[in-house]
């Protein structure tokens, strides 16, 4: 089957994608619990040491939520099914049921036994919790209050992503007006200038509040339109095999350019850590463009091919499709086993082990089982299960898991 035989909105690499994000963030928090912020030695190491840089999952994961909701509009005639009430009651429908089903399980397990330090944030979560961490997790405003954000560190990605959504629409009509690059243009002069405003006003007076963090997130937002646009878009039918050709070219050197920038800001310990995240604003936009120029060269792999079948086997299709659920329970969970291990053996290395033997399987389960009860019942639609003529409705617009706790502190 060519990739003009799959449908556009039935793409099972996505989720695959989706799949190795989601298991990244995982496994970097499970690290992080045990071992901290510590490299190791040795290119043995180098696959723990990886885990380290699970940040960019969010990456991969909003740039996959661009492209997956651009793509009906891309291929259509860029009017939304239902008009934009119906597009941000799909979303609402999609986000918030397991957002909120979350976050009352979290409160009430503090009720009868308080957190201290939950996700590693000095506040902590306390039976005295603050009125504003609780409003702020309410009315899902940790991206602009990122000091109450101490109830599950990831929520502030759900936050970041729905009020995202607020632009979307625009950044379609700015694409269907004036094309791709008016696009990208668009969006960088908007990353940047709001990059601008908060270097200028950390704290908004009176307020006390930030400019929605990340303020560069719009570009890679706008990275993941783009790559839809040039991936299926009819108005690049003629050039289309070009420009997946180009994709590839454009991935390898951005592989390089990654390579050098984490050989330059490599994380060994806190302090580097502090000095990594502070080039964010320059290693996220390379991310979004890697994550964007690999879905424009997989679009025009066929599904037989090796890359494609790894993407698209019956396992990572599977834990893709609950991996909304994935982000918002496993720091909870984790959090959780990790506390037995504190009581049952003292070696970093051997806790870490411990966690990973029995953190993968809970969390997975878990997460499974979550979906089913608050995602899947208040979906915006069901997801099929998984055929064998590698096709699939595509979830578009997936939150990005992971979240502060990818920050120290």
């Amino acid at each position: 089957m060519t990739d003009r035989q799959l449908p556009a909105d039935r793409l099972l690499f996505l989720d695959g994608l989706r799949a190795l994000a989601a298991l990244w963030v995982m496994l970097g928090h499970l690290r992080l619990f045990p071992l901290g912020w510590t490299a190791w030695e040795g290119w043995a190491a180098a696959p723990l040491n990886a885990l380290m840089y699970m940040h960019y999952g969010v990456d991969v994961f909003l740039v996959l939520s661009g492209f997956c909701l651009a793509l009906p509009l891309v291929r259509g005639d860029g009017t939304y099914r239902g008009g934009l009430k119906g597009f941000f009651a799909a979303r609402a429908a999609r986000i918030l049921p397991p957002y909120f089903a979350t976050l009352a399980l979290i409160l009430l397990v503090n009720t009868f036994v308080p957190i201290v330090r939950w996700a590693r944030h000095d506040l902590g979560l306390t039976g005295d919790m603050p009125w504003q961490v609780l409003w702020t997790n309410l009315l899902l405003m940790q991206d602009i209050y990122p000091q109450y954000n101490n109830v599950n560190g990831p929520f502030w990605s759900v936050a970041t992503e729905w009020h995202l959504y607020a632009v979307f629409p625009l950044l379609i009509w700015v694409w269907r007006r004036h094309g791709v690059a008016a696009l990208l243009a668009a969006g960088t002069v908007a990353a940047v200038a709001l990059t601008a405003l908060s270097d200028a006003f950390p704290r908004i007076p009176v307020i006390d509040a930030s400019v929605p963090q990340p303020p560069y997130y719009v570009v890679l937002l706008v990275q993941g339109i783009a790559a839809a646009a040039l991936a299926f878009s009819p108005r690049f039918e003629s050039v289309r095999a070009m420009l997946r050709k180009g994709a590839w070219l454009a991935a390898l050197l951005l592989v390089v350019a990654i390579g050098a920038a984490f050989h330059a800001y490599p994380i060994v310990d806190v302090p580097s850590v502090l000095r990594h995240n502070a080039m964010f604003r320059w290693f996220d936009p390379l991310a979004g463009a890697l994550t964007a120029a690999l879905l424009v060269g997989l679009a025009g792999v066929a599904p037989t091919q090796p890359l494609r079948r790894l993407l698209e086997s019956s396992a990572l299709v599977k834990v893709g499709g609950f991996s909304y659920s994935l982000y918002l329970i496993h720091i909870p969970l984790l959090t959780a086993l990790y506390g037995a291990t504190l009581l049952l053996v003292e070696e970093p290395l051997t806790r870490f082990l411990l966690l990973l033997a029995a953190g993968v399987p809970v969390c997975l389960i878990g997460a499974w089982m979550f979906s089913r009860v608050f995602e899947r019942r208040f979906g915006p639609r069901a997801r099929p299960a998984h055929p064998a003529a590698q096709v699939q409705q595509v979830r578009a617009g997936e939150p990005v898991p992971s979240g502060p706790s990818s920050r120290p502190g």
